[in-house]
């Protein structure tokens, strides 16, 4: 198939729309998720970041100091709706992202050849990694709450890896887009 054939049978496939879409829905539960249930746990905490979004991780002393601060309430609260919410992002966030940098990278959409399938499906991956590590975040944070107050030291160990890992994920997956995102507009821009 040629690359001309390929990229009107992409423009006429309405992928975009949905992409668009999944990004928009994605970025509202994201906001729910930053301005709702994590805001309330930091202000239960005195201004301490939740354990989500702490880029440098944290210590064991750290996750026992917010543990402790943010009370019964504040765990019970923690599991839910917090971490209800937030093992539904994982997959939307995916799911949104990956067909984003695949809809990006598609024949014809960043210059008149097409990526390498390889380049592409490495992209794809970097948000399903990031998935799978807020996973193992999740049910991290879970765990320390449930065996609350004996927190094990190995297991806040491996919640804060995969909260910085999940964070790296996360702002290679979004540069990557708004990279290949400005790409392509430069050249449906020039084309137009």
């Amino acid at each position: 198939m040629s690359v001309r054939r390929t990229g009107a049978a992409a423009a006429r496939f309405p992928l975009g729309w949905l992409v668009a879409g999944l990004l928009v829905a994605s970025g509202i539960v994201w906001a729910v998720i930053f301005f709702g249930t994590l805001a309330h746990l930091q202000r239960l905490a005195g201004g301490a970041a939740p354990f989500d979004i702490r880029p440098f991780g944290y210590s064991y002393r750290e996750a026992h100091a917010f543990l402790a601060s943010i009370g019964e309430a504040g765990r019970a609260y923690y599991l839910s709706p917090e971490l209800v919410l937030d093992s539904f992002y994982p997959l939307l966030y995916t799911v949104s992202c990956a067909l984003a940098l695949w809809w990006l990278t598609m024949p014809g959409r960043l210059y008149a050849g097409a990526p390498a399938l390889r380049w592409r499906l490495t992209l794809v991956a970097i948000p399903i990694v990031m998935a799978c590590l807020d996973g193992i975040e999740n049910v991290s944070i879970a765990r320390m709450i449930w065996n609350w107050p004996d927190l094990s030291p190995e297991l806040v160990q491996i919640a804060s890896a995969a909260t910085r890992l999940k964070l790296v994920a996360s702002a290679f997956t979004e540069g990557a887009m708004a990279v290949l995102a400005a790409a392509a507009l430069v050249r449906w821009v020039r084309r137009g």
